[in-house]
């Protein structure tokens, strides 16, 4: 798998993981009283990723273009 393949799973996991951080503190930092929806908000980014990353794994396989390690 060369870095054509790789490089859109990565960024779309570290998009995954900066939407989670993100989550966490507005779930920390929020009092309620500005916008109640900011967490929902993070959690339905990170939800579309995540979506989207499967779809491409899916895509991928099926296409041929990623190819699984195992024996």
């Amino acid at each position: 798998m060369d870095i054509v393949a790789k490089l859109p799973i990565f960024l779309l996991l570290g998009f995954i993981v900066l939407s989670l951080a993100q989550g966490m503190y507005w779930l920390a930092k929020d009092d309620g009283a500005v916008d109640k929806t900011r967490m929902v908000k993070a959690l339905t980014v990170r939800i579309a990723l995540s979506l989207t990353l499967f779809a491409l794994l899916i895509v991928g396989y099926f296409t041929g273009f990623l190819k699984p390690h195992g024996p």
